[in-house]
């Protein structure tokens, strides 16, 4: 067990994680990179983890639960249409804001006991998510036309592809720009105009 002196320490440790599993990929980061990023021996980082897995399994875990506190949210409005914006908007806003973690959640497979977790509880915010799609489209203010599982990848799919290609130092486009068009897509695209939504 990793026995926690600083719990600032720790934070610390944890973004520096995120930073590098995100440029050098989890299976390509190393805990003496770790280590040498945030100035410390490499024997100090288990007072705070137990190792990589360990740390996998902070960072996403976080992600995740935010994640899901947010549906929470959005399922419990009345206002359907507004309920999916609301969990879109979030979607956008944590994979803008918290790039790292959000990528680690992403690019998990089902191959050790942490990737079969973070992999069980993504397919869960998945089902969540077009369950919120279906009731807006039974509410009348969504298309119908598409599957609401198909409608739901499809989307979260153009938000997931931020981690593949936004830098927030190299992008010319800031965050807000980014989430306004991606919103003007998915509304243009799938709600329907007010006064037709029969």
């Amino acid at each position: 067990m990793p026995r926690q002196t600083d719990p600032k320490n720790l934070e610390r440790l944890l973004e520096a994680a995120a930073d590098l599993f995100l440029v050098e990929g989890y299976d390509g980061a190393s805990m003496q990179q770790l280590a040498d990023s945030v100035g410390l021996h490499k024997s100090s980082l288990y007072h705070y983890v137990n190792g990589k897995e360990d740390l996998l399994g902070k960072l996403t875990s976080e992600a995740q639960t935010d994640a899901e506190i947010n549906l929470a949210q959005a399922e419990e409005k009345s206002d359907k249409k507004e309920a999916m914006i609301d969990a879109l908007t979030f979607a956008i806003d944590q994979t803008l804001n918290d790039l790292g973690k959000v990528s680690l959640v992403l690019r998990q497979k089902p191959d050790s006991v942490t990737g079969e977790r973070i992999t069980e509880r993504r397919r869960e915010y998945d089902r969540r998510l077009s369950a919120i799609i279906e009731a807006a489209q039974e509410s009348g203010d969504v298309r119908s036309d598409i599957h609401p599982v198909l409608l739901s990848r499809l989307v979260n799919g153009m938000i997931a592809w931020l981690v593949e290609w936004y830098d927030p130092k190299r992008t010319r486009f800031d965050k807000e720009e980014i989430r306004e068009a991606i919103l003007s897509l998915i509304i243009n695209g799938i709600v329907q105009p007010e006064g037709n939504n029969s």
